[in-house]
């Protein structure tokens, strides 16, 4: 089982950056990675998919499961994400939305990872998130 139920609370900087994904710009990289996310786990490729995840996200859900992380996103029943549908960048941290769920990624040393998936907004909380990390 993930770690659903939990919910992800985003503060964003004062300042907010709306990255442009419009036909003919380049994607932000946090967008090019939750793609590339989505793109592994559309593949049933849960090795690679690991392999986007922030370390404490992926060792939460290996310790939730009790399995090694590609087992354990296997059994994780994350929404099927459609196409992007825009990017809000808040310094090291991004917002990737999609048509049918929401990411939460962060900028660490060797690139952007997932630090959140599957979330959606939840009344009275901002996002209940099916696979995140601490």
């Amino acid at each position: 089982m993930g770690t659903a139920g939990r919910y992800l609370s985003v503060a964003a900087a004062a300042a907010t950056i709306t990255v442009a994904t419009a036909c003919g710009a380049q994607p932000s990289p946090a967008t090019s990675v939750a793609r590339n996310f989505v793109a592994a786990l559309d593949a049933s490729d849960t090795a690679t998919a690991c392999g986007y995840l922030a370390p404490g996200t992926r060792s939460d859900l290996e310790k939730s499961a009790g399995k090694p992380c590609a087992a354990a996103l296997a059994e994780e029943d994350l929404p099927a994400a459609g196409a992007v549908e825009n990017t809000d960048a808040f310094g090291t941290m991004a917002q990737v939305r999609f048509a049918q769920d929401t990411m939460f990624l962060a900028e660490f040393k060797d690139g952007w990872k997932v630090m959140a998936a599957g979330c959606a907004p939840e009344p009275g909380h901002p996002y209940d998130c099916q696979l995140q990390g601490g």
